[in-house]
């Protein structure tokens, strides 16, 4: 009982002394001041450093375009409802917000110098990635979106799709998340036209080699739960699918690594096995011409690089753990010594991303003409032609195409064979939205200016819409392509009779925002203007954001240089 009673004394006298806690005023002067400080330092360093980061974003004003959503409900040029008027309103407002807290994020003070020291001495302590990028053994990085794939519930899970369908807000709009329907369509469209579609689904890094990842031991190729329905239903459905994973998992188990360890795609020697093995297949599979090969040879080439993974972590150069990555490539020439270049006559597309797209995209920084359509052409001994972004494997190259054929380009002439090449993790977090390859082709707007051969123009213009532009380091790539809906054209100062554009712009290069990236929907600009078609030989490849709404998405495009007003 006696010490029952201590026990209760000291806990009493505790909470009368807490209870009776008296700060002197000159102490509780000095704490204010010091919080007051602390706080008002960072906006006023900023503001005295960089005030334009601090600028919130002018209203968009105009027409009813909105980024993300093309023209909005109300057909353009009728006056809106009341309801039209609020939500458009409403959407601006939304999206001056995210485009205001995105330049906070990206730009200030902290993100550009406290967040890389921060991120090294957790990546040098800890082995701690961020949200895009987890550590993993012996100097490997692998891709968060990667790793979710894998472990996640299955792409194919009714609740799982549910979850997906219900996403979306007022700036982005809800996924279609299951692969099948576009898939079928796709493979339908292709086959009234004697097309057979062949799908090849590239499995991600830690598939191949979750040894890399944790310590665990997982027999390779790691897939997702609903991968296998997946593949059995296509096949019953008709489409061939080549499935690169067996023998990416054997050229892994020989202790030859087919991925890079700070990047997220496949080694050179990688490529070149899957060429092969996806060339075989279609010699087996299907009925291709016989013809007389195509004479090509190979070279090999030293490319070093980063790697994409590592540069999301956004370490600082100098002191980052993660060195350049060095690798041979095997580039593919032509008889007269040049790089391997697609054939648009040739009778096999090759509609891909990234994993296509590495080792031919010089923006890439991995090398040109060594990709996985110039390892094709060289194993089938024929010219390939091919249509490659660097993202949204899930419909980014289908939308181009379609936007081919609606410009009076049928890129599907004359094709037997379209290999359809996509990461596996787009099955479980990409947008499956259905895209007609047959609708009529468009014909020529008497409002929208079309660029003729050679010609240069320096022009100003309205932005009526535009597309997003990813923020930088939230994805693994550096540079990136908006499209834009050009409006209320004035042509060395004079109106012209067409006074709509379609014109890309360059929104990221890398990993850092161009002034494109952040204009505004009823924004004036002044730029200097080329046709498309002279630069797409090299920019094609790279990520870009299409306009969905409006007559001027068929148009030719423009590319673009933003001029000071």
């Amino acid at each position: 009982m006696t010490v029952k009673s201590l026990h209760d004394a000291r806990v009493t006298q505790a909470h009368l002394e807490v209870g009776q806690t008296t700060i002197g005023r000159p102490v509780a002067i000095a704490l204010t001041a010091v919080f007051v400080v602390v706080i008002a330092a960072m906006p006023f360093s900023q503001a005295w450093s960089d005030p334009d980061v601090l600028r919130f974003p002018s209203a968009a004003g105009g027409d009813v375009g909105v980024i993300g959503h093309g023209a909005g409900e109300g057909e353009r040029g009728s006056a809106p409802s009341l309801r039209t008027w609020v939500m458009t309103r409403n959407r601006d407002l939304l999206d001056r917000i995210q485009r205001f807290t995105d330049r906070l994020d990206d730009q200030s003070l902290l993100a550009r110098h406290l967040r890389p020291v921060v991120q090294l001495l957790l990546t040098r302590g800890a082995s701690t990635g961020n949200e895009r990028v987890y550590i993993g053994r012996g100097g490997w990085l692998h891709y968060a979106a990667d790793v979710q794939h894998l472990v996640g519930a299955g792409f194919l899970d009714d609740r799982q799709l549910a979850r997906r369908s219900a996403t979306g807000g007022s700036l982005t709009n809800a996924p279609a998340p299951d692969p099948r329907p576009a898939l079928l369509a796709f493979n339908a469209a292709l086959a009234r036209r004697g097309i057979r579609l062949v799908l090849l689904p590239t499995p991600v890094k830690a598939a191949i080699h979750p040894e890399r990842l944790g310590r665990t031991t997982v027999d390779a190729p790691v897939r997702n739960l609903s991968f296998a329905r997946f593949a059995t239903e296509m096949r019953a459905a008709g489409a061939l699918l080549f499935d690169p994973a067996p023998l990416l998992a054997d050229l892994g188990a020989t202790g030859e690594a087919a991925y890079l360890a700070r990047d997220t795609h496949w080694r050179p020697e990688a490529v070149v096995e899957v060429a092969h093995g996806l060339a075989r297949f279609l010699e087996r599979e299907t009925a291709l011409p016989t013809r007389e090969p195509t004479q090509l040879a190979r070279r090999m080439v030293g490319v070093s690089n980063r790697g994409d993974t590592a540069g999301l972590l956004g370490l600082p150069d100098r002191w980052s753990p993660y060195p350049a990555e060095r690798v041979e490539v095997r580039q593919v020439l032509t008889a007269d010594g040049r790089p391997w270049r697609p054939d648009p006559s040739a009778d096999v597309l090759l509609l891909g991303d990234s994993f296509s797209n590495i080792y031919s995209l010089d923006a890439m920084g991995w090398g040109d003409g060594a990709g996985l359509a110039a390892q094709l052409s060289l194993a089938l001994g024929r010219p390939v032609d091919s249509l490659v972004r660097n993202d949204a494997g899930a419909f980014a190259t289908r939308e181009a195409l379609a936007a081919e054929l609606a410009r009076g380009r049928d890129r599907l002439a004359g094709k037997r064979v379209l290999v359809y090449q996509f990461a596996t993790r787009e099955l479980s977090q990409g947008d499956w939205r259905l895209v007609d390859l047959e609708a009529p082709p468009a014909g020529p707007a008497s409002m929208v200016l079309t660029p003729a051969p050679g010609q240069r123009l320096r022009v100003q213009g309205r932005v009526r819409q535009r597309a997003p532009a990813p923020r930088p380091g939230s994805v693994p790539y550096r540079d990136h392509i908006i499209a834009i809906d050009l409006a209320e054209i004035d042509v060395d100062g004079t109106a012209a009779a067409q006074n709509e554009a379609l014109v890309y712009l360059s929104s990221m290069e890398d990993n850092v925002w161009t002034d494109a990236a952040t204009l505004a929907v009823g924004q004036t600009i002044t730029l200097t203007l080329r046709p498309w078609a002279e630069v797409a030989p090299d920019l094609d490849g790279i990520n870009r954001a299409e306009l969905v709404e409006g007559d001027v998405v068929f148009a030719e495009p423009w590319w673009g240089t933003l001029l000071e007003p």
